[in-house]
């Protein structure tokens, strides 16, 4: 068998908007597979997965027998489920990080009467800031900044 390289290390570049589905393999029960998920998801299950203390293969490999038993729990073949292992992990993803929310974290991130796209890859720049700059324009309502002060629509923060 051919001796494979380290594997890809993919960095966390931010970027304007949401980026293109990436396959990458990966093992469920010492099966090798893949799955496509946007960029943010897949470093969102990396992230969880270093909270947690196990891989990405671990985790999704745990996200599967649950689907699994959830499926034989309501006398159904895991094969004819309709929930695919991808929509599984977005589901996960999006649970966990949920269950993990505070009013105290949403007033910190500025939740909350403002703009709900700050700080989520829908955050539009600021039209007037052409060299590309952090440089972002709220909408609506007045709001807290990250520094705990507050804002009024077409403040201009920096990300």
């Amino acid at each position: 068998m051919a001796k494979r390289g380290p594997k890809k290390k993919w960095t966390n570049t931010p970027q304007a908007g949401v980026e293109p589905l990436r396959s990458q393999n990966i093992m469920i029960g010492g099966h090798r597979t893949s799955m496509r998920l946007e960029p943010s998801m897949w470093d969102a299950l990396e992230e969880i997965g270093r909270r947690e203390g196990l891989t990405v293969n671990h985790l999704c490999t745990q996200i599967k027998e649950r689907i699994e038993e959830q499926a034989r729990r309501r006398g159904i073949n895991s094969k004819d489920a309709d929930v695919t292992l991808t929509s599984a992990v977005r589901v996960f993803i999006a649970s966990y990080y949920r269950r993990a929310c505070t009013e105290d974290g949403h007033v910190r991130a500025g939740h909350g009467g403002s703009d709900p796209f700050i700080g989520t890859p829908f955050e539009l720049q600021d039209a007037d800031d052409a060299d590309g700059g952090k440089s972002v324009v709220a909408a609506g309502g007045s709001f807290l900044t990250p520094g705990g002060q507050s804002a009024s629509p077409g403040t201009h923060l920096e990300a």
